[in-house]
């Protein structure tokens, strides 16, 4: 049996131990799958690559220790994001409170499709997390309502209404910058 202590997850004893065959190949497989697009949408979301890779590590690390809890959930990548994403505000509102803390997303952060418009990428910055996770959470892993309102615990409504603003302001925010560009290209 492996024990493993949880930083920052207390317990009776202060470790969380899980037998490493009854989570067999089924977690490896699982963080190998899910890792890489999980710190890209965490990194997406808040806007700090670094930070969303420590989240998303702390959450892989709470998982393995409850793997035959989270296993069971229909979408155990929602549960990871979401623990992630509760970890990295938690931090990041302390952070705040140390000291100013704006971060940006860096354009090479953030490992993307191909075809990704700079320009979306500068609009997406500059929406509120709560925006930009639906959209992440929506668009990126292509989820339905339902699983999106189930992994950020708010109500379909409040994901639709989210979405719609959102989608609304990089819809102003686009058009601003590429109506300029419009324009030098066709020589005016």
């Amino acid at each position: 049996m492996f024990v493993m202590a949880t930083p920052g997850v207390p317990s009776r004893t202060g470790t969380e131990s899980f037998d490493v065959a009854a989570t067999g190949v089924a977690f490896t497989d699982f963080y190998r799958a899910h890792r890489t697009p999980l710190v890209r949408a965490l990194t997406v979301t808040l806007g700090d690559r670094a930070l969303a890779t420590e989240a998303v590590d702390e959450a892989m690390t709470r998982a393995v220790g409850r793997w035959s809890k989270v296993s069971g959930y229909t979408a155990p990548e929602g549960w990871v994001y979401r623990v992630a994403y509760n970890w990295a505000t938690s931090r990041f509102r302390r952070r705040k409170r140390d000291r100013e803390y704006a971060p940006r997303i860096a354009r090479e952060d953030v490992v993307s499709p191909a075809g990704f418009d700079p320009d979306l990428h500068d609009a997406l910055a500059t929406l509120s997390d709560e925006h930009r996770a639906v959209l992440t959470l929506r668009f990126f892993f292509d989820w339905n309502v339902e699983t999106t309102a189930e992994v950020l615990q708010v109500s379909p409504g409040t994901v639709k209404s989210r979405t719609s603003r959102a989608l609304d302001a990089l819809s102003v925010q686009l058009a601003a910058t590429h109506a300029p560009r419009r324009q030098q290209e066709m020589g005016q």
